[in-house]
Formats: C-alpha cells, structure tokens, sequence
C-alpha cells in the first residue's frame, strides 16, 4: 500500500459560549485536518484543535514539508514516518507547532492501519476495555457559585459521577468556599477534580492546595507553568494533594522529566500535543512503568479509544463544548450514558466530519488573524 495524496484543511470555529479560566478567555476553536489517501483507495483522516496560536503554522508545515515525503510511503509504517518527520523537525522545535502537525498525520496513518485490519483503533492497540468512564469537564471560572451548582446539577442529572471545576480565584476563601458548596452538592462518593491553569507560583500553589485538601480532591491539576518541573515537585511534594499534568508537554522527554523528578500523580498527555497517537502509546507505557495512572487531556473521539487501550487508564473528559459535534465539526455526537462510553466497533477511529456545516468556516491563506477572535490571556 502506498500513499498518493496528501491534503489539508482549517478551520476557525465560534464556540457556543464564550469560555473563561483563571488565565485565559477562550471565544473560538482552530481545526486543522489532514486527509491521507491511499492506491488501494483507503482514505485516513487526522486532526487537531487548538484554542491559541499555531494551527495555520502547522497545517504550513504539513502542506510545505511533511506531506512531500509521506508519497509512496507505506502508510503502516508509523513508527519509521513518525520517527523520520520528527527528527526532520527536531531543529525547528521538539514540540509545539512541530508535533501538532505530526499528530494529524499520525492519526490519519492510524485511521488507514484500523480501517485495513477491519479494526477500531481501541482494538487495534490493545483492547483492553470496551467501555470507557468519564467525567463532566467545564470552563466554569466565571459563573456565580449558584451558577456552578447549578451546572454541576445539570451534569450529575445526566448520570455523571466525576467533576473537574476551574479554580484560581484570586480570593483563595472564594475559591475554597465553592468547591465546599460543590462537594456538598455531590457528596462523599462522587469524584471531584480541580484545575488552576498555571495560575499560580510554587509557594501560592503549596498554600492554596493545602487548602483545598479538605474537600479530598482527585487532583489539582496545572497549579503552575508547566515548564516548572521543580516547582511540581516541591508542591508535590508538601501540597497535600495528588497533582496532574501533562496537556502542554509535547512529547515522552518531556514527561519523563516530570516522572523521574516525583513531579506528578496523574499524567494527562494531550493525543494532539505529543504528535499523534504513535507517541501517545510511548507515554501511557512510561507512566506504566512508574505505576502512574494517566488520564488523556482532551481529543474525546480519539481519547477514547486511547483508554479502551492502555491498562493503566483513569476516566476521560468531557469538555464540555469543545467536542467535535460541540463545535459543529462532526453531525454524530459520541453517546455517552451514565457516565460510560461504549467504545465502537467502526474500523479506524470512526468520525465522519460534517463537511456543508464546517465550510462557512474555512481559513484560507495564513491571517492575519484576530487575537481576540481566538483566544486572550487574562492578564
């Protein structure tokens, strides 16, 4: 099998509600697409979100330099394309825009491999589980604590049992009183997560974690940059809660930082971040063998799979308002029930994006774009 084309797409689209963490106010998602095609007529579709800058860089990078080279490859070769596209791109940057394009293609080249085998993609690496836990996730930061019960009420009405909440009010009393309100709400037995978004420094994140210990948190995830792998450790090592991360490392170098330091109780690696799938597999094994759990950041439709794959798998998440057909992108939203996904039997990765309703989107042309039309930083 041989590949004979190689094409992209990109798109800008408007969320349904504007979105407001402790840094940053997201209004609209970038998607970026790569379409594989194949002399046995086999088609593999891959892509990525992002809600900062990049995605045109990206799909330039695709466009200008990777898909020459995927033409007469073997689009099962994974491994050797992987290995090759990213070492071609090592002087530019080890992550970032470099590992974002490669995800996309990494994903098509995985679509092919499922679809060849009859397979879907939970199977085809491992299939370890056929049904996948996950938990309600939300931007919720900026909704009053009557507004945030009454989200969580909605999300527990619709059979979750896990919670992830934005934290990093700058009032830490204020903080503390609505995750109290929350865990009131949802009671002893239920899952409750926190996120700062790398709000805070290393002695803040200490105190404040220290704080939020009451209400037993799963974790508290990003208290500070995740450059900081010291800094990690040290609340780690005297916050009082488990600490998760992992959605803005690029790739294993970078997790293994974290992992050899004790910087990190649940690994979060983002499918679309760490360059694809390929990569992925490669870090839920390095988390493994430190006996970490990992629990995928984002990526739902292709998360899931990932789960249903790897023995050491937590719950996934739900953004809610960010999955494919949150966003317009796919016309078949992924069921979930009672908290659970029942994982699909459709070869490949099995998402049929909604073309008509993704044209009136399309980017076209390199920008410039509108900072404020995408994402902002609250600072």
């Amino acid at each position: 099998m041989k590949i004979t084309n190689v094409t992209t797409r990109a798109y800008r689209l408007p969320l349904r509600e504007k979105m407001i963490s402790s840094k940053f106010t997201m209004t609209h998602r970038e998607l970026v697409m790569a379409i594989i095609e194949t002399d046995e007529g086999l088609t593999g579709t891959g892509w990525f979100t992002t809600a900062g800058v990049g995605a045109l860089a990206a799909r330039t990078l695709i466009d200008a330099y990777l898909a020459p080279f995927l033409l007469n490859e073997d689009p099962r070769n994974n491994e050797r394309i992987w290995n090759k596209l990213w070492s071609d791109c090592h002087a530019a940057g080890p992550g970032g825009i470099t590992t974002l394009a490669l995800s996309a293609i990494d994903i098509a080249l995985w679509d092919i491999k499922g679809k060849k085998a009859g397979e879907p993609l939970h199977r085809l690496l491992g299939g370890v589980r056929d049904k996948v836990g996950i938990y309600a996730s939300a931007i919720n930061l900026h909704l009053s604590k009557d507004g945030l019960l009454a989200q969580v009420e909605d999300h527990m009405s619709q059979g979750y049992t896990g919670f992830k909440l934005k934290v990093g009010k700058p009032d830490a009393e204020e903080d503390l009183d609505r995750c109290r309100a929350v865990r009131k709400l949802i009671g002893g037995g239920r899952h409750l997560m926190l996120d700062a978004n790398q709000k805070w420094t290393a002695g803040e994140a200490v105190q404040r974690c220290r704080g939020l210990a009451e209400i037993t948190p799963v974790f508290v995830e990003e208290p500070i940059l995740s450059d900081d792998v010291p800094g990690h450790a040290h609340i780690r090592a005297n916050g009082g809660v488990p600490l998760a991360l992992g959605e803005t490392l690029c790739n294993r170098f970078d997790f293994w930082n974290y992992v050899h330091m004790d910087a990190v109780d649940i690994v979060q690696p983002d499918v679309w971040k760490v360059g694809g799938i390929t990569e992925f597999m490669k870090i839920a094994m390095l988390a493994q063998c430190a006996s970490l759990v990992v629990s995928p950041h984002g990526a739902l439709e292709i998360s899931m799979h990932l789960a249903g794959a790897i023995p050491n798998c937590a719950m996934i998440e739900n953004i809610f308002g960010l999955s494919l057909h949150d966003l317009g992108a796919s016309a078949t939203p992924v069921e979930i029930r009672n908290g659970v996904i029942a994982l699909p039997d459709t070869p490949g990765h099995g998402v049929v994006f909604d073309g008509p309703a993704l044209a009136g989107h399309e980017m076209h042309g390199t920008g410039p774009i509108k900072r404020e039309s995408v994402i902002s930083a609250n600072i």
